[in-house]
């Protein structure tokens, strides 16, 4: 497993990445150089962004030169309340001071295939725009599963790691809603992965990563190597 951030509990963690983030993006702009960053949707995600834009950080990120994107998107709405873009949007875009232009929205409400091929295609354009670097993103923050899913790639698809598609569709197991979901060949042009989990209820899961188990290299998130931001149930299974 690659290295471990345990917090004391999930507002120290929200406000870890916040600051983080802060500090990251104040570089970049010192440097006059865009930072790019990967959304993910989910509970644990909320509680993050909200700190983007509460007073402590929202008037202290140069959101002008901030670039958004996201790691996977239902096929809804924007409006809908299924929306990883919403969430966003009511956590902290509608009070910061972002360029339109700089939110790379994936639209669920279009088909999705075009919608993969379209957005592989802005990913690719927004690169242009970095200059002189070989990645897309600068920091990715991926959630996790109960099942070890992440972005939108479950288990059963492995073949979104191998494929050449910065992006693809994909259907959840359960529900069969489609997603559209960022692949490996996407995340492998990442500076930086972070895996941020909460909670009791995912401490077995984060443990199996945790092992390199035979059984535990099955797990979707064990091919996407990253750090791990962790609140002390979450990391509760793990061994000293």
């Amino acid at each position: 497993m690659d290295p471990v951030f345990i917090f004391p509990n999930p507002d120290t963690l929200a406000k870890a990445v916040a600051f983080r983030f802060c500090k990251e993006a104040q570089q970049a702009a010192v440097k006059n150089r865009l930072y790019s960053v990967a959304l993910s949707g989910g509970a644990t995600a909320d509680k993050i962004y909200r700190q983007f834009g509460s007073s402590e950080f929202r008037d202290k990120i140069p959101w002008e030169l901030v670039h958004l994107f996201w790691t996977d998107e239902r096929c809804v709405s924007p409006e809908s309340v299924e929306s990883n873009f919403r969430t966003a949007q009511h956590a902290f875009l509608n009070s910061v001071d972002i360029p339109d232009k700089n939110i790379h929205r994936m639209k669920g409400e279009e088909d999705p295939f075009r919608e993969a091929d379209r957005y592989a295609l802005e990913i690719q354009d927004h690169q242009v725009l970095r200059e002189n670097t070989s990645s897309y993103f600068d920091w990715v923050l991926m959630g996790l599963g109960l099942d070890g899913h992440t972005a939108s790639i479950f288990p059963g698809k492995e073949d979104l790691f191998t494929t050449p598609n910065l992006c693809s569709v994909s259907e959840h197991p359960q529900t069969s809603q489609n997603r559209i979901t960022l692949t490996g060949s996407a995340f492998q042009k990442a500076d930086c992965i972070t895996y941020h989990v909460i909670g009791l209820d995912k401490a077995k899961i984060v443990s199996e990563l945790a092992s390199n188990s035979f059984e535990s290299t099955k797990l979707p998130a064990a091919f996407i190597p990253g750090e791990w931001y962790l609140d002390q149930a979450a990391a509760s299974s793990l061994k000293n």
